[in-house]
C-alpha cells in the first residue's frame, strides 16, 4: 500500500515538473513597436546646394521724370510696361531643417517700357505730345535667407527675403514728339544705372529624392531706378535731358530646383534607435 502512495506521489511530481517546463518553453511576445509619428515626415541634412530658377515678372515703374518736362510744367500720362522673363543660378548652404542661405545671380531679359507726356512749349507757343519707348534689361545679384516651415509628405513651405544689387539698362530708346503739325524723333544712347535691390519671397518645395528639391514660388522684387541717355533730337538739333524711371518693381512667379550635396533623408519615416528587449528567462529542464 505504501508503495502505491509513493508511486502516485512521484507521478504527480513528474507531471508538475513537465507542465512547468512546457510553460517555460513558451516564448514571451515582445511589445509592439511604437507607432509612426503623425504629421511631420522627412528631414534634410545641412550642407552645400546648387540652385537654378526661371520665371516671368510683371514689371512696373513707379514714376517717370524728365527735367525738361518738369521745367515746362508738363505731366506724364498713360504708361505701359511689359513682362520680363528671367533666369538665375546660385550657391547656398543649409544650416539645419529650418534655416538656409544662398547667393544668386540673375539676368532679366529686355522688356519694353512706354510712357507719354503733354507739355506746353513756350518757344513754339503750342502743346507738345511725346511718346517715349525703350527696352529695360537688368542684372541682379542677391543674398537670400529662408525659413523652412516644416515638411509634410515631402512638401516644405518657406518664407524668404533678399538684399543686393541691380544694374538696370535702357536701350533702343526713342522720343517721338508732335509739335503743331510736325512730327519729330529723338533718340538716346544706351545707359545703365545701378543701385540697391531687395526682395520678399514665399513658396513651397517638393523633395523628389534625397538630393533633389523642386520649388515653385512668388517673389516681390524692387530693382531701384533706371534712366536713358541724353535725348538727341536731330530735327531741331537739340539735346534733351534723359528720361528717368524711378522705383522699378516686379511681381515674379518662378520655378526652380535645388541640388543638395549632403546626404539627406527626405520623404521617408524618421529613423529611430533600435529598441532593446529584455531576454527571456533561462529555464533548466530536469
Amino acid at each position: 500500500m505504501g508503495s502505491l502512495k509513493t508511486l502516485a506521489l512521484a507521478g504527480g511530481l513528474a507531471l508538475g515538473v513537465s507542465a512547468a517546463a512546457q510553460a517555460a518553453d513558451l516564448a514571451y511576445a515582445p511589445p509592439p513597436p511604437p507607432p509612426e509619428p503623425l504629421g511631420l515626415k522627412g528631414t534634410i541634412s545641412s550642407g552645400i546646394y546648387l540652385r537654378g530658377d526661371i520665371g516671368v515678372g510683371v514689371q512696373s515703374v513707379g514714376k517717370y521724370y524728365q527735367e525738361d518736362v518738369a521745367r515746362f510744367d508738363g505731366t506724364f500720362g498713360r504708361k505701359k510696361e511689359d513682362s520680363a522673363f528671367f533666369g538665375s543660378v546660385g550657391l547656398g548652404y543649409r544650416f539645419n531643417n529650418w534655416l538656409r542661405f544662398d547667393a544668386t545671380a540673375e539676368y532679366r531679359g529686355a522688356a519694353s517700357i512706354q510712357v507719354t507726356d503733354t507739355v506746353f512749349n513756350p518757344w513754339a507757343n503750342v502743346y507738345q505730345n511725346n511718346t517715349y519707348k525703350g527696352d529695360l534689361a537688368s542684372m541682379v545679384a542677391l543674398f537670400n535667407g529662408y525659413i523652412d516651415l516644416g515638411t509634410w509628405n515631402c512638401l516644405t513651405p518657406y518664407l524668404g527675403a533678399g538684399i543686393g544689387y541691380a544694374s538696370n539698362r535702357i536701350s533702343g530708346f526713342t522720343d517721338e514728339g508732335i509739335v503743331g503739325p510736325a512730327t519729330t524723333l529723338g533718340v538716346a544712347s544706351t545707359s545703365t544705372r545701378s543701385g540697391l535691390a531687395w526682395a520678399l519671397m514665399a513658396g513651397v518645395g517638393y523633395e523628389v529624392n534625397k538630393n533633389l528639391t523642386i520649388e515653385a514660388g512668388y517673389r516681390y522684387l524692387n530693382l531701384g531706378d533706371a534712366q536713358s541717355g541724353r535725348i538727341n533730337n536731330t530735327a531741331f538739333s537739340q539735346v534733351y535731358a534723359p528720361l528717368k524711371a524711378k522705383n522699378i518693381d516686379s511681381h515674379d512667379f518662378r520655378i526652380g530646383m535645388r541640388w543638395n550635396f549632403g546626404d539627406p533623408n527626405c520623404c521617408g519615416p524618421v529613423e529611430r534607435e533600435p529598441v532593446a528587449y529584455a531576454p527571456p528567462p533561462v529555464v533548466r529542464k530536469y
